[in-house]
């Protein structure tokens, strides 16, 4: 058996680099929900349509996911937004009861794109799918809303509110922020590739 000590290194090799990679894709994926998170706490946008910050930390959340192929990297992306949201005085998660749905809602993301990575399907079905994803992510972060207790930043527009207003607006916010987040990063990795 001249040469498995050989080849076992190399897997061994393999495996390290592949692990480090996956580590500082994760820290990447942090990085951008923390800048996500500053900018979300620090700016306030007042457009006063519930689910709009899912545009400000999906979108950039997504993107590092898809261009890092860090298994979690969506997952962390989410939960440090939400934190760092809340530690600079925001409410991305709706206060403390919410930062498990932030995170769960990250959890659906990361696996569905981990299927479609898997499966090497083509941009055309990635972009719908994670599109209608995040849309279903954001969905799910509208159950903070029905957790937390409506205060004086109930929204109205037009002299709509409501329910189904909220939940039109989440899903209309969710599924954009998918859809450009995806297109995107398609783009940037099919620049890379003709290079």
């Amino acid at each position: 058996m001249r040469g498995s000590l050989l080849t076992k290194r190399k897997g061994d090799r393999w495996n390290s680099i592949l692990k480090s990679h996956q580590l500082r894709m994760l820290a990447v994926s942090a990085a951008v929900g923390v800048i996500a998170g500053l900018f979300i706490g620090t700016v306030r946008l007042g457009l006063g349509l519930p689910g709009h910050k899912s545009l400000f930390w999906m979108t950039p959340v997504i993107m590092a996911r898809l261009l890092g192929r860090c298994k979690a990297g969506t997952t962390a992306g989410a939960l440090s937004a939400a934190f760092t949201t809340l530690a600079v005085g925001g409410r991305l998660a709706g206060g403390v009861l919410g930062l498990g749905l932030i995170g769960f809602a990250g959890i659906v993301l990361d696996v569905v794109i981990n299927f479609l990575e898997k499966r090497e399907m083509p941009a055309l079905l990635v972009i719908p799918i994670i599109g209608i994803t995040a849309m279903l992510a954001n969905l799910l972060c509208l159950a903070k809303r029905l957790l937390v207790p409506l205060g004086p930043g109930s929204h109205f527009v037009f002299g709509v509110s409501g329910f189904w207003f909220k939940l039109i607006c989440y899903a209309f916010f969710g599924l954009t922020a998918g859809l450009i987040a995806a297109t995107l990063a398609c783009l940037i990795s099919h620049r890379r590739q003709i290079r």
